[in-house]
Parts: structure tokens; C-alpha cells; sequence
């Protein structure tokens, strides 16, 4: 008699699911050409699985990276050592035997974090929901482009996206019974957030917290053998490194002013000093101190600023989440308001709640957040939206099962809609015209320059003037000859331009020269005459024209 368990008909649905997903995710590797931030990943991912060093860039932690260079290593690319890690992770991929398969093989390397994510939603969910209930959250997660869209490129947010919800219920899981299996987990999963970007650390105390608050917990004696499996993972990573710090401290926060000018610099001086495990993390942590101090150029609904806005992700979210999502998840919300459980249902209904809580907490924390870059930054919430909206749907499939099904098949026909350009994905608050919204990684990010050779091709344009947001190979993309388009220098015959390059880039400059107009805000006068994926213009300027 053959005993094993085969797998439940929902489990198969959400095996199903996962993999149409990540089926989406592989199909966009072809179209979508390499983004900005792939390339210095490529390079710090590199440098540390081929030379045993991580000095590139510290202020990301190496797991992720790590994952990012696997795949074009055992395809035959190595370090190149070169002094800049953009210039580096060019080379990088040169070295491979073929330059685009070992791109799409470091894209490979996030995919595992895409499905770490999908199954713990599915597992939270079940939970939750039961087996046939859980699929709704999965089905939503697999469906919002934004976790498409940075799932397929070869940077660190949906590790931190898997990694933040990993963490999380590993803990419910502990609180429930603390046994050596579950602290080994919890211990596991807060490794892994910690190790895929340092956003970890101010995102995992306050859901910690807020879990502990209403989750509901075994008395019972715990194992805290979590504390030494995440301290030697995290260790361990950066090679059980001991010694001091390489950054100085003291001299930049003089510099800066602020909260850390306030602390006596002896101090500072002997936290530069003093020899501790795996001094590169606190490199890395005073690195992106740095980065937020100095700021980033950001862009919000016609406005530029250095140090961003608090309203700066409440926007992105509303218009790059599909709007069927964010219904369901206001649903969600309402239902557990109104709900009034007996005392046997208490313990499940404070569980329900945990999802919305931890979406409003991690939204919080973000809000003072000063680097605007974009929605990415919100990987980490988009599964517990889910789960939320998940809470939403069957709540509506049980009362009118009719709007249920029309919120679902809306979702879906969105997300199909995007496909493949899920990174220039807005829903329909986004209009016409989403670059007078946000720019950079939410629309502009390098992802269209393959189709711009094309294009021009087919225009049959032998020469033209270039200003586009790239910082891969252009050689590689069959571009007729060019030259850069340089700011507050009109010129004429074909132009290129990017939306980041327009708005981001066209106002740094205007500040670092002092002046008020755009850098290339001469164009605002001509109409494009074509326009490449979502994210580039291209223009002809007559050669009559004495704007020159």
C-alpha cells in the first residue's frame, strides 16, 4: 500500500501559481535591457565570490549580490578589477563567453527570493485563511507588477522583499512555540533580511514589536537559539571578518551636523578603532548614513528635491499598485474592524490584523525616509498588502462572490497588460502621461535601451544626440553613431532624451549651476515625434531651427 501524502489540490494551485509567476519574471529578461543599479551589483557580487573582497560598495550587505554572481561565474565571467564598479560590472559580463546569457543568469539569482516570497505568503495565508483561502493572497502577490518588475532584475529588493516577511512570521511561528526548530528558523530568517539591505534594520525592530503586541503567544519556555545562528550567518557572510572600521566617522559627521555631530568625538573616534566581527557592515551602515545625509535627487508630481517628501511613497504606492489590489486590501481592513469574534475566534482575529498593522508600520517608517527613489523601497510591504488584501477578497467571496471575481479578473488583466514593461508599470491614476508623477526606477531605469536601437534603426537615423539613463554596454545595442547631449546646449537633428535624464538629472545640474530653468528645458518647445517603451523620447530638431 503506497502511504505517501500526495499534495492537497490547493497546494498544487499555489505550486501553479508560483511558477506562472516566475514563467512572467524569466519572459522579461530578453526585453528588458540592463537597468542602473544591475551594474554595480554585478561588479560588488563579483569581486567578492572571485577575490575574496567586498570594498565595491559595503553599503549593501553581500548576500543578495552574492546570489546576482553566481550564475555568470560558473558560466565562465570573473572579476576584472577595474577601480570603478560600474565600469567593473561591465567588464564583468564582457568576460562571459556571451554578455546577454550572463545578464540573464544574474537575474536568475533573485528569482529564488520571488519564490521564498510567494511561499511565505502562502504559508502566512493558510494560516489565516485556511488552504483555499491562502490562494488569494498568492494570487494577488503574483499579480502586482512592481514585485514582477524588480523580481527580474538583478538588484537587492526583492531579496529584502523576501527576506522582511520571512523574518516576520518565522517570529509569529516562535511566539506560538518556542522550540529549537522555530528558533533556528527565526534565527534564519532574520539573517536573510539583514543580509539583503540594511533598510533590515529599522524595518524588523518595529515589526518585531508590533507582533509581540498582538500575536498571541504559547507560555512556555523558549530556545533562543536564534541569537547565535543569525549572528554566524550574518558573520559568516562577510567571511568572519575582525578588525576596525575603514570609514571616518568623526571627520564626516563633523562635516554633517546633526545627531551624531552631537556626540563627543572621542567617541566617534574609538568606534572607528576598536577591532569588532565584520567591520564592513558598520562600513556599510555609515555608508548609507552618508547617502541620506547628502540626499538624492527625487521627483514628485512636477517637484525636485534633494531630501524628498513624507508623502513621497503614499503617492507611488497609489499609483503603482493595481487600484483592484489596493481595494480588496481597504476591504481587508474594514472587515476586521467590523468583525466581533467570540472568545475561541480572539486569538485568530488578533492574528488576521497582523498583516494590515505590519503594511501601515513598515508604510510609517518610510515616510521620513529622505531617498525617494522609488516604489522599490516598498518590496518589503507588498506581501503583507497582499495578505491583507487577501483577508479583502475572501471576506467579498463570501458576500458577493459576482464583485469578488470582477476585483480578481481586474487584477489580472492589469498585470497581463504591463507585460513586459511590469517596471513602468502605473495603474490607471497614473493617466497619460505617469513621467509628470515619478521618474527614476518607476519608469526610467535603463529599461528600454535595446529597443531604442531598434527604433532608430527603423528610422533609419544614421547620427544622433543622446542623453539616456544607462550605465550598461552601448556598444552592444546597435546604436547609429552619436554623441551626448550636454545641458543648456540646443542642438539639432535627432535627440534622444530620457524621462530621468529630463527631470533628475536636467535639475541637479540647474543647482549646481545656479540657474533656474531645466538643463534641457529647451526641448519643452518641440514635440517628441516618437516615443521608445515608456521611459524615452526622441525628437528631431530641423536643421533651419536658430535655437542652436
Amino acid at each position: 500500500m503506497d502511504h505517501r501524502v500526495l499534495p492537497t489540490k490547493p497546494t498544487l494551485i499555489f505550486l501553479l501559481l508560483a511558477s506562472i509567476g516566475a514563467a512572467r519574471i524569466a519572459a522579461t529578461y530578453r526585453s528588458v535591457a540592463q537597468t542602473s543599479d544591475e551594474t554595480p551589483n554585478i561588479a560588488c557580487g563579483m569581486q567578492y565570490l572571485d577575490l575574496g573582497r567586498y570594498d565595491y560598495g559595503a553599503f549593501h550587505p553581500p548576500l543578495a549580490r552574492l546570489a546576482i554572481a553566481v550564475g555568470p561565474y560558473l558560466y565562465g565571467a570573473r572579476a576584472q578589477k577595474l577601480p570603478d564598479r560600474w565600469k567593473e560590472g561591465n567588464a564583468v559580463l564582457n568576460s562571459a563567453p556571451r554578455y546577454g546569457k550572463a545578464l540573464t543568469l544574474a537575474r536568475l539569482g533573485i528569482l529564488p527570493f520571488f519564490l521564498l516570497a510567494c511561499t511565505i505568503v502562502w504559508l502566512w495565508g493558510r494560516k489565516l485563511l485556511g488552504e483555499w483561502g491562502a490562494l488569494a493572497p498568492v494570487f494577488l502577490f503574483t499579480n502586482m507588477p512592481p514585485v514582477l518588475a524588480h523580481a527580474g532584475v538583478a538588484t537587492m529588493d526583492m531579496a529584502i522583499g523576501a527576506g522582511i516577511c520571512t523574518a516576520l512570521f518565522a517570529y509569529t511561528l516562535w511566539l506560538e512555540e518556542g522550540s529549537l526548530r522555530r528558533a533556528i528558523f527565526f534565527g534564519l530568517g532574520l539573517a536573510l533580511a539583514l543580509l539583503s539591505k540594511f533598510s533590515a534594520l529599522l524595518l524588523l525592530p518595529v515589526g518585531i514589536a508590533a507582533i509581540t503586541v498582538l500575536h498571541p503567544r504559547a507560555r512556555q519556555k523558549r530556545n533562543w537559539a536564534w541569537i547565535p545562528v543569525a549572528f554566524l550567518l550574518i558573520w559568516g557572510a562577510y567571511s568572519f571578518s575582525f578588525g576596525t572600521m575603514t570609514e571616518h566617522v568623526a571627520s564626516d559627521a563633523a562635516g554633517q551636523g546633526g545627531i551624531f555631530a552631537k556626540i563627543p568625538t572621542p567617541l566617534l573616534h574609538a568606534l572607528e578603532t576598536v577591532p569588532v566581527p565584520a567591520p564592513e557592515l558598520l562600513d556599510g551602515l555609515w555608508q548609507v548614513h552618508n547617502h541620506v545625509d547628502a540626499g538624492h535627487t527625487a521627483y514628485l508630481l512636477g517637484r525636485h528635491s534633494f531630501h524628498g517628501w513624507w508623502y513621497f511613497f503614499p503617492v507611488a504606492l497609489a499609483v503603482k499598485t493595481p487600484l483592484a489590489i489596493l481595494l480588496l486590501a481597504v476591504l481587508g481592513v474594514l472587515a476586521l474592524g467590523r468583525a466581533s469574534p467570540d472568545e475561541r475566534g480572539r486569538a485568530l482575529w488578533k492574528s488576521m490584523r497582523l498583516p494590515a498593522v505590519l503594511t501601515a508600520a513598515i508604510l510609517a517608517i518610510n515616510l521620513p525616509t529622505s531617498l525617494n527613489i522609488g516604489v522599490r523601497y516598498m518590496l518589503p510591504l507588498y506581501p503583507l498588502l497582499a495578505l491583507t488584501a487577501g483577508i479583502g477578497t475572501v471576506w467579498l467571496w463570501r458576500r458577493y462572490r459576482r464583485a469578488a471575481i470582477i476585483l480578481l479578473v481586474w487584477t489580472a488583466l492589469s498585470s497581463a497588460a504591463a507585460h513586459p514593461d511590469y517596471l513602468a508599470y502605473f495603474n490607471e491614476l497614473g493617466g497619460t502621461h505617469p513621467e509628470r508623477i515619478l521618474v527614476d526606477s518607476d519608469i526610467d531605469w535603463g529599461q528600454d535601451m535595446a529597443r531604442l536601437g531598434v527604433e532608430l534603426q527603423r528610422r533609419r537615423v544614421p547620427y544622433f544626440h543622446m542623453a539616456c539613463l544607462y550605465t550598461g554596454d552601448d556598444t552592444r545595442l546597435g546604436l547609429p553613431a552619436w554623441d551626448s547631449l550636454e545641458p543648456y546646449q540646443p542642438v539639432t537633428g535627432w535627440v534622444a532624451v530620457s524621462h530621468t535624464m529630463l527631470q533628475n538629472y536636467g535639475w541637479m545640474v540647474s543647482q549646481q549651476r545656479g540657474r533656474k530653468e531645466l538643463a534641457f528645458a529647451w526641448l519643452d518647445q518641440y514635440q517628441p515625434v516618437g516615443r521608445v517603451g515608456k521611459s524615452i523620447l526622441i525628437y528631431y530638431i530641423p536643421a533651419s531651427d536658430t535655437g542652436k
